[in-house]
């Protein structure tokens, strides 16, 4: 792909990523998707207004209406576009990329991110800028689109947190708009950190990429319970008597307030062994697919599965979200854990030990006979007990290598095994 990677177009602003090509997609997009309405959703970066604008622009002047909603967290774009039956929803946000970086992020009209041959057909759009010489559209401010979204989350929950201490870590970013009104909402209450909407920190030292800012700052209160959420919000870190919770924990604690569809979870490669062998013993499965929440989501959709999550803090509570929604998974897991009253602890899991390497190499490497008969190789050494994984990078030419297993000896030597190969290659 020359413009979108893996979740959808990012870059830094005023180089991969500027003004003119944000107006060129909003074009393509509009020449793809047809006339009609185009719900527009940002974060807090600075450089979100003239991207918004931009794309905006695009977007009506090829006779589609541009519905702006403000800043508000991701899975609100993905929510608001099914409930006003838009054409599709754009969300403008790097998601929990630094505050130079900017994206588009792309929802169909159910709210749920575009395929490869979508994205395809948008990029030749994008290069090939159409011409329409019809009505122009308009641009319009969603008056309330914060309300529903929050009633949207409030609803979905039935519970009630009366009683419990929250702790939230907005980021300086779209989370500042709705969580602490959610929380409040449902009875708890709230402690906030970093939730004015300062788009030139957004992510700085904090939110799901820094959950240890979270457990630093509830040192010394009666604070049991922290969430933090990264930029755009579809992300949730944990924080739980004064330690990081593992996203693998977490979500196999969510599966326990939810009724699972087969009794299946659905994860990625690398959702950690434990979490499996947790699941099994209660009876319930885990189905994985390829790294990245898109591969997740697809799956969900296409069998009625309605949990899954990465070890990154992507969780998808189905129907409710058609994708990650960080504040929609904290309440779910707090509905987990805060019962007849009061906070009860998380199950933790026993993770099994996972190393990886990162090695600069064409994909190519991919079909190499030597290194697939390493991988094989490799994998009878570890003898059932553990697990390799290898793939190339979503963005960046490089070859990644997990290996997971209890006995660290074999986990190093099998690693030092590939880096030599991978760095013999590419030399």
């Amino acid at each position: 792909m020359k413009y979108f990677g893996t979740d959808g177009i990012r870059g830094k602003y005023g180089e991969k990523l500027d003004a003119e090509l944000a107006y060129k997609t909003g074009k393509a997009l509009c020449q793809y998707f047809g006339p009609g309405d185009y719900v527009v959703g940002r974060d807090t970066r600075v450089s979100g207004i003239p991207l918004e604008k931009a794309l905006t622009a695009g977007i009506t002047e090829m006779g589609g209406n541009a519905v702006l909603l403000g800043i508000l967290p991701t899975p609100a774009v993905a929510h608001l576009t099914i409930q006003t039956k838009a054409r599709c929803g754009v969300m403008i946000s790097a998601s929990h990329n630094p505050p130079e970086y900017n994206g588009i992020k792309v929802f169909d009209c159910n709210g749920v991110k575009l395929t490869s041959e979508q994205e395809n057909s948008i990029e030749y759009y994008i290069d090939n800028p159409p011409l329409y010489d019809g009505e122009k559209g308009k641009t319009v401010n969603f008056i309330g689109a914060r309300k529903k979204y929050i009633d949207f989350l409030t609803t979905t929950a039935d519970a009630d947190f009366s009683g419990l201490k929250v702790w939230l870590d907005c980021a300086y970013g779209a989370s500042a708009t709705v969580a602490k009104q959610v929380f409040e909402t449902l009875g708890a209450e709230v402690m906030v950190d970093n939730c004015s909407l300062r788009g030139e920190k957004i992510n700085s030292g904090c939110g799901a990429l820094h959950p240890d800012y979270v457990a630093r700052s509830m040192e010394g209160t009666d604070y049991r319970l922290g969430f933090a959420f990264d930029g755009d919000a579809d992300r949730l870190a944990v924080v739980y008597d004064g330690e990081v919770v593992d996203g693998d924990t977490v979500l196999y604690n969510i599966s326990k307030s939810i009724t699972l569809k087969d009794n299946v979870v659905v994860g990625t490669v690398l959702n950690n062994l434990a979490l499996e062998r947790k699941l099994k013993q209660d009876g319930k499965k885990l189905l994985r697919t390829p790294v990245g929440d898109k591969h997740i989501c697809d799956l969900m959709y296409r069998n009625g599965y309605n949990l899954g999550g990465e070890q990154s803090g992507h969780y998808i509570v189905y129907p409710a979200a058609t994708t990650g929604d960080g504040i929609l998974s904290a309440i779910f897991l707090t509905k987990a854990l805060f019962r007849d009253g009061r906070l009860h602890d998380i199950e933790k899991l026993n993770l099994v030990p996972q190393k990886a390497i990162a090695e600069y190499a064409e994909p190519s490497i991919m079909y190499d006979k030597w290194i697939r008969s390493l991988l094989e190789e490799s994998q009878q050494k570890l003898d059932g007990n553990g697990r390799i994984i290898m793939r190339m990078s979503g963005t960046e030419p490089k070859v990644r290598v997990m290996v997971e297993s209890e006995d660290m000896s074999l986990v190093d030597a099998i690693l030092a095994e590939f880096k030599k190969y991978i760095n013999s290659v590419a030399n």
